[in-house]
């Protein structure tokens, strides 16, 4: 897959498959394949948005990345901020510390992600605390000018999180994330938990943090509109692999896979005149446990032949940056979201 000069975070065929247990002596009988070959990358200072349907393995997949769990195979080579690329899959576990400063998380729900037994300070300044920072007037500076970069008032800094709302608590999120100034930051559907109006809100606050800071974003999201606000490409992963990634307007405008044309028609659409006839899948998702074989989408794909139950398809680039996983890609005209 081709990358430019200033690739930041580059994955190479991760996997992560879990173990399925069964009877008296906990015998493995076979394994949910969560990730399943993923390959991307990530420039400096870029939003790449991944995006399909719950239980895709979308969050398996950034957890892999920040070896909160242990991926199967594969490699996550992510270039330090001394310029140092190193392994993150292989690394043993006594020397991720120093790497946690530059790799963030930012959680789904603002209120399960925050210990309701602290208080701002606390929260904001764990980072801080657990790398090194043991000087409380310090740490309470940082907390205070963290807050306020995300829009907060620095005497709320006392309080704790149940005296905050859902916007404001995935504010407090943003800023606990930014402690240690990341240059990757991970954000799990950030804004799903939210009401319409407060969305827009921290996604204009993550892309103003975003040029102030010199930010690179891996953004999870199913929400396609939310995607096409913030990100410069997407990834579209379907039952644990990816099937396209393109630059964000070329993929809504001209889907290259069957199944990204059916996210597509599912995009919420104002104008009367614009809107299309919905595309409805039919069956089941694949079981990750045991997928079909060949193209693990052909069951439910109404262009399917014969190869693509045969044949598994290998992301291949059919246009600059353009990259597909289907057989037919060549050959099929499909159906965007269509621009006024």
């Amino acid at each position: 897959m081709k990358q430019t000069s200033d690739v930041l975070l580059d994955v190479k065929n991760l996997r992560k498959f879990f173990p399925i247990r069964r009877g008296v002596l906990q015998k493995v009988v076979g394994h949910v394949r969560a990730v399943d070959d993923v390959t991307f990358y990530i420039n400096q200072g870029e939003t790449l948005s991944l995006v399909g349907e719950s239980g895709c393995g979308k969050t398996t997949t950034s957890r892999c990345i920040l070896r909160a769990i242990d991926p199967s195979a594969g490699t996550v080579h992510f270039r330090a901020e001394d310029g140092n690329v190193m392994d993150v899959a292989s690394l043993p576990r006594g020397k991720l510390q120093p790497l946690r400063r530059q790799m963030q998380m930012i959680f789904q729900d603002p209120f399960s992600s925050l210990n309701p037994r602290m208080t701002l300070l606390d929260i904001v300044g764990e980072p801080l605390l657990v790398h090194g920072e043991k000087n409380e007037s310090k740490r309470t500076e940082r907390v205070a000018e963290l807050l306020r970069m995300v829009g907060l008032r620095p005497e709320y800094m006392r309080r704790y999180p149940h005296a905050f709302s859902g916007g404001q608590r995935q504010r407090i999120g943003i800023a606990r994330a930014l402690a240690l100034n990341p240059r990757l930051v991970v954000a799990d559907e950030p804004v799903s938990a939210l009401d319409v109006s407060v969305q827009a809100q921290i996604l204009n606050l993550m892309l103003e943090l975003q040029e102030k800071l010199g930010l690179t974003y891996l953004f999870v999201a199913h929400d396609l509109s939310v995607v096409k606000h913030i990100s410069e490409r997407v990834a579209v992963m379907y039952v644990g692999r990816i099937v396209e990634m393109a630059p964000t307007k070329a993929l809504f405008y001209a889907p290259r896979h069957p199944y990204t044309e059916a996210l597509m028609s599912a995009v919420p659409k104002p104008d009367p005149r614009l809107r299309s006839e919905r595309i409805v899948l039919q069956g089941e998702v694949a079981d990750p446990a045991n997928p079909p074989s060949g193209c693990y989408f052909h069951p439910r794909c109404r262009y399917a032949q014969d190869v693509c139950k045969e044949i598994t398809p290998t992301l291949e680039e059919i246009a600059p940056k353009h990259f597909v996983a289907c057989h037919r890609a060549k050959e099929l005209t499909l159906r965007g979201v269509v621009e006024k």
